[in-house]
């Protein structure tokens, strides 16, 4: 078996390792959103701000047989690497996912770092079966599971109408008028984007991860245009609604990715609500006007999928009551390398 390191210069590897990602797509998770094409490419041509990403294959009689992608922190968390590892389906139990783990926690120490994390899928109560085969290989390496985020699936339509409308208007009511909705597709307005990146900065302080080992990074006004500036490469549309205070800050704020194209699924991202304006529906209330929105602007989106902590209860009640239905989770697990 070869190792190949590669990039963006690459197509034939860019390739050959999209159809690995979808072979194991197709194997472990055929119920969720299928992998997006573009999405990847651009993986490899366009880096998130604040990070760096290495890519590996391996090759087996001439074959691709597996892909690697390890993530480095650039100006934040100095002691945490990440990486995302897949073998073909008819390839595994032969190594190849044991040298590219080893590759990983290589490069890794290499880079100075201490800490190395990932994720697999796991069953979970009600959903469809999965082979937890990839927990058990990571238990078996070292890792243990420091975060359990359980995927859940809704339809666009889910809500009887009038269901909705009462939802709605209850939050509605419980702003009491004192807050102003405001809603865009796209990038951030120029007069909100400070006060976005205040929102975006209280995200790891304020949602639940566990005992995952991560620090919140300074999101400021150069790195969040950067950040659009990747969506846009990559067909990722985002619709945005928040609540704003009297003094025209953002206070809630939830968000929805689409991907340009024919993709039927739409992802929930953030919904997040200031600490000081919690007990107002502000959360239920952005992500409704947000569902609408995507129905308005979107019309062949036919659901929706987020993933929430399985101890984030207050979250979780919010999206059962949209009509979320689980489906599986992910297990985020992560080891100390010693040095």
């Amino acid at each position: 078996m070869q190792i190949i390191e590669f990039g963006a210069d690459d197509p034939d590897l860019i390739a050959a390792t999209f159809e690995i990602r979808t072979a194991a797509h197709a194997a472990d998770t055929p119920e969720n959103p299928m992998p997006v094409r573009r999405f990847y490419e651009t993986l490899f041509t366009h880096a998130w701000p604040g990070r760096k990403s290495r890519w590996f294959a391996a090759r087996k009689n001439g074959r691709v047989v597996g892909v690697l992608r390890l993530t480095f922190w650039l100006d934040s968390n100095p002691n945490l690497a990440h990486f995302l590892l897949h073998v073909h389906p008819d390839d595994r139990g032969q190594g190849v996912g044991s040298a590219l783990l080893d590759l990983a926690v290589e490069s890794t120490r290499a880079g100075g770092r201490r800490n190395l994390a990932t994720n697999t899928p796991l069953a979970w109560e009600g959903g469809p079966a999965r082979d937890e085969a990839g927990a058990r290989f990571l238990e078996h390496r070292g890792f243990t599971r420091a975060l359990t985020a359980v995927n859940r699936r809704c339809k666009v339509d889910a809500l009887d109408p009038s269901e909705e409308d009462r939802l709605y208007d209850k939050a509605l009511a419980a702003a009491a008028g004192a807050y102003e909705l405001r809603q865009w597709v796209g990038p951030v307005p120029d007069d909100l984007l400070v006060t976005m990146c205040r929102m975006d900065n209280m995200i790891v302080n304020e949602i639940p991860l566990g005992d995952l080992e991560i620090e919140p990074e300074d999101i400021d006004t150069e790195k969040l245009r950067a950040a659009e500036d990747v969506n846009r490469a990559e067909g990722r549309i985002k619709l945005h609604s928040v609540a704003l205070d009297k003094d025209g800050g953002i206070v809630a704020w939830s968000e929805i990715s689409v991907d340009e194209g024919p993709y039927t699924a739409a992802h929930q991202g953030i919904t997040i609500v200031d600490p000081g304006h919690r007990g107002n529906r502000l959360g239920l209330l952005t992500k409704l006007a947000n569902l609408r929105l995507l129905r308005e602007r979107f019309g062949h989106v036919t659901e929706i999928w987020t993933d929430n902590a399985d101890v984030n209860a207050h979250m979780i009640a919010i999206n059962e009551a949209l009509g979320y239905e689980t489906i599986d989770a992910d297990g985020d697990y992560q080891r100390k390398l010693e040095m």
